[in-house]
């Protein structure tokens, strides 16, 4: 797939998507997208979903953007010292699955963040939005 100017519907189909995922489930979540510049382009946080969702599912997107990998496999590759001084580098970093990178031919274009439920809910919710985008993770 090449991006061709309609990143702004990628990302409410990837929000919809994690919306109903998480709806069919009774869960309550946050999803966010964000461009590579880091620029949130789409948000939705559900009724009843605790508010500090939004501050982790922006994390986890920033985190799957700047390292370029799913959030859920940097969880497990790096360290817990250096997941601490990576932490105290950058702002909004999360090691925590449900992180997900956007990739159009073979560059990052943007990523998706959930957050709300259990991690193994969050990875499989992020998911769920990618496969909406017909992008790879």
């Amino acid at each position: 797939m090449t991006l061709d100017g309609t990143f702004l519907d990628l990302a409410r189909r990837a929000v919809d998507a994690g919306v109903a995922f998480a709806t069919e489930r009774d869960l309550r979540m946050t999803l966010v997208v964000m461009d590579i510049t880091g620029t949130i382009c789409a948000v939705a946080r559900m009724d009843r979903s605790r508010p500090i969702t939004y501050a982790i599912a922006v994390a986890k997107a920033n985190t799957a953007r700047v390292f370029e990998a799913s959030t859920a496999d940097l969880a497990g590759r790096v360290k817990p010292e250096n997941k601490i001084a990576i932490g105290q580098l950058g702002t909004d970093i999360a090691f925590l699955g449900g992180g997900l990178p956007l990739w159009d031919e073979g560059v990052v274009v943007g990523a998706i963040g959930a957050s709300g439920a259990s991690e193994d809910e969050d990875i499989a919710c992020a998911a769920c939005a990618l496969r909406a985008t017909g992008m790879a993770g």
